[in-house]
């Protein structure tokens, strides 16, 4: 008996665990081949998305491209590379402006029109446009540098993905150079990714990586990976940019600057004009002991004699004053009679930043080292 009450007990096991296997069993009985069909698609679909994703998150780096019309209305083709360790150059296109873009050693640097850094609200957008600005993300609409380094692009893509509708049906289409792709869209825009392996992710739209400013970008970016010889024209490309900026304006420091004693001596029958003025500059922010760059301009103005203007250069050290002077020369039509003359100083200062181009081009060089550049 014992023993028939053990063959029972075994029996009533081996039931549950078949019936549990039964009911776990996906896609066999109750589905039509058209439905079965279409959960094919999706996962196909599902699995190229990840191993195209997968394939930019591992991008030493990539090349972004955009379009944009030009002043004359024609299409512009624009790139921003950049490596996952967030190091970058190019352009690129925000609201239908082209902002270019140096990153390196951790520090953004921009160059942009007078107009962009006026919208910016910055006082000195005239001066800023005539050159290299250091500054930070705020000045761009969307973080570009965090946003579009393919790591962080493949995870942000990753998630909007896993948030749309997984039970639509694929949707594909071709390229004008006849690739095919997945269109993987949303409300936000589309991502695309090649049906055939190895798969890649061919565009996506900027709003995919960032929702509130990715539209000021466009439409659409296009993205290729970087390696080999391409890799290697970023660096060199990189090295050039940082030796290019020079002493780049720093949007970072705020300096205001005031006139606070002015004295002008004439010389008699000469007709020399000399006005020395006291500068006082003030800083919030920036680093400690950076040098405030003065500018003076005077003009001299008197009855007769008309107006002349003149302008001085100085360095000064932050939350001081400084005096600064110039001078002009009028032409007498007659020594012996007096003459009025009138001065009206200006001032303006500005801080420059000093980049040390060969400790951040040592540095770029073991980043493209590591990155196999």
């Amino acid at each position: 008996m014992p023993a028939r009450r053990l063959r029972i007990g075994a029996f009533a096991t081996l039931c549950f665990l078949v019936a549990g296997c039964d009911v776990a069993i996906d896609g066999s009985a109750g589905i039509s081949p058209a439905e079965q069909q279409r959960v094919d698609r999706r996962d196909e679909q599902r699995g190229a998305v990840e191993s195209a994703l997968k394939e930019l998150e591992q991008a030493p780096a990539v090349v972004y491209k955009s379009t944009i019309k030009d002043a004359s209305g024609k299409p512009a083709d624009l790139e921003f590379r950049i490596t996952r360790n967030g190091s970058a150059h190019g352009a690129l296109p925000v609201d239908g402006q082209t902002i270019q873009v140096v990153s390196a050693d951790k520090q953004l640097y921009l160059s942009a029109t007078p107009e962009y850094w006026k919208a910016h609200g910055l006082g000195n957008s005239e001066q800023y446009g005539t050159g290299w600005v250091r500054t930070d993300s705020s000045d761009l609409p969307v973080n570009a540098v965090e946003v579009l380094n393919p790591r962080k692009a493949a995870s942000t893509l990753r998630t909007a993905v896993s948030a749309m509708n997984r039970l639509t049906d694929p949707v594909r289409s071709k390229l004008p150079d006849g690739t095919e792709v997945y269109d993987v869209g949303s409300g936000l825009g589309t991502l695309r990714v090649t049906t055939a392996a190895p798969h890649r992710v061919v565009s996506f739209a900027p709003s995919l990586v960032d929702a509130a400013g990715g539209k000021t970008l466009g439409a659409e970016m296009r993205v290729e990976p970087l390696t080999g010889d391409a890799l290697k024209k970023l660096q060199t490309d990189l090295d050039g940019a940082v030796g290019g900026v020079g002493q780049p304006f720093d949007a970072l420091t705020q300096v205001s600057v005031s006139v606070v004693d002015d004295k002008l001596d004439c010389t008699d029958f000469v007709g020399t004009c000399r006005a020395t003025i006291g500068v006082a500059n003030t800083v919030i922010g920036g680093a400690s002991g950076t040098p405030v760059h003065l500018t003076l301009t005077v003009e001299f103005s008197a009855q007769s004699l008309g107006a002349q203007t003149c302008t001085a250069d100085a360095n000064a050290a932050p939350d001081t004053t400084t005096s600064m002077s110039c001078e002009v020369k009028f032409k007498l039509p007659n020594r012996n009679a007096s003459y009025q003359v009138q001065a009206k100083p200006a001032a303006r200062g500005e801080v420059r930043v000093p980049v040390d181009v060969n400790g951040v081009r040592e540095k770029l060089k073991s980043e493209f080292a590591a990155l196999g550049g």
